[in-house]
């Protein structure tokens, strides 16, 4: 049950949408719900006014332009899944959404929905009499981070399945931010989400640079089990040939996911891949183990249901698994 009083508003266009954002005062955004409804269940979010985004039409498109596969902010994850675009296009990406929950959640649940949902913790989620026993955390408003007490930040973690993706490939996001459109790079978007979000950021798109002729994808999930659960980790590459004729170096980019507040990049494991592109064979053992350290050092590991920290740590292997694919991959071209 949702208790309280609450407004709600579901315009039919964008213009009548960014009017009701602008003008409301605690104008919270409802795109698929299956993150929001269950936190409002929960007395964990309380808005005092709902804008429902399901009538935006224009929202839900995928289309291409010449430099860009463009997702609409409100396409489901089940679109996306199947779409024949972004299978072609980012297969990495659509691997990321059918990877997600259920497919009754994927029908509801949006791109949107599923870059900023909210970070999860084992004191945060978790109905609002259960909490009364405990003070007030940081992402709640008080003092205090229950996971790491000596923490200034909160340290929720952030498990989106289709971010690593995304910014694997260089991904955009278009944003109404308190009534101007701008284009930003989607993990700044992510980045200001995750440091305390914006009531008047209403994103709108999601934009991924065609990649060039020869750019190979990957994602890859761990969890406890394949389908329902959040990641206990996940992870995706991306690799590029550089340009006929040029003297650039391939571009390699991998971002891990469920290890921090926000995903990790592996920069310093794609530099090296690049920097010992031609004996990238012999030193698989090597790279492959950078990969799982990497993500170790990068990693803000907090206490989950159901998943140990030993479990967790055991499954930066992906990171390494994601490295033997690439190599894999390169070694059959």
């Amino acid at each position: 049950m949702i208790k309280g009083n609450l407004s709600y508003e579901a315009p039919g266009s964008l213009d009548r949408a960014l009017d009701t954002l602008m003008t409301g005062d605690s104008v919270t955004v409802l795109a698929g719900g299956t993150d929001l409804i269950p936190l409002m269940k929960q007395g964990v979010k309380k808005p005092s006014r709902l804008l429902d985004l399901k009538n935006v039409t224009s929202l839900k498109s995928i289309t291409c332009t010449e430099n860009d596969l463009v997702i609409g902010s409100m396409a489901t994850l089940a679109d996306i899944a199947v779409h024949p675009l972004v299978n072609r296009v980012c297969p990495a990406l659509a691997r990321g959404a059918r990877s997600v929950a259920s497919p009754q959640i994927r029908n509801m649940a949006t791109i949107a929905g599923n870059l900023l949902q909210e970070r999860r913790c084992l004191y945060y989620n978790q109905s609002e009499y259960w909490r009364k026993g405990v003070p007030a955390c940081l992402k709640l408003g008080g003092e205090v981070c229950h996971q790491v007490p000596r923490s200034r930040t909160c340290r929720a973690l952030y498990y989106s399945d289709t971010a690593p993706a995304l910014l694997a490939f260089d991904a955009k996001a278009e944003c109404y931010d308190r009534g101007r459109a701008e284009v930003i790079p989607l993990q700044e978007v992510i980045h200001r989400h995750v440091a305390g979000g914006n009531e008047k950021l209403l994103l709108t798109e999601i934009l991924i640079p065609i990649p060039s002729e020869g750019t190979w994808g990957r994602f890859l999930k761990c969890g406890v089990r394949a389908a329902i659960d959040f990641a206990t980790v996940n992870v995706a590459f991306r690799f590029s040939p550089p340009p006929p004729g040029g003297h650039s170096p391939p571009r390699v980019r991998g971002f891990v996911g469920a290890v921090a507040p926000e995903p990790v990049e592996l920069n310093e494991t794609a530099e090296f891949l690049v920097a010992h592109f031609s004996k990238r064979a012999s030193l698989q053992a090597d790279i492959e183990e950078r990969a799982r350290k990497e993500v170790s050092a990068k990693s803000a590991l907090i206490r989950e249901t159901g998943v140990s920290l030993k479990s967790k740590r055991n499954a930066f292997n992906t990171a390494s698994e994601g490295v033997r694919d690439l190599i894999s991959f390169l070694a059959s071209r």
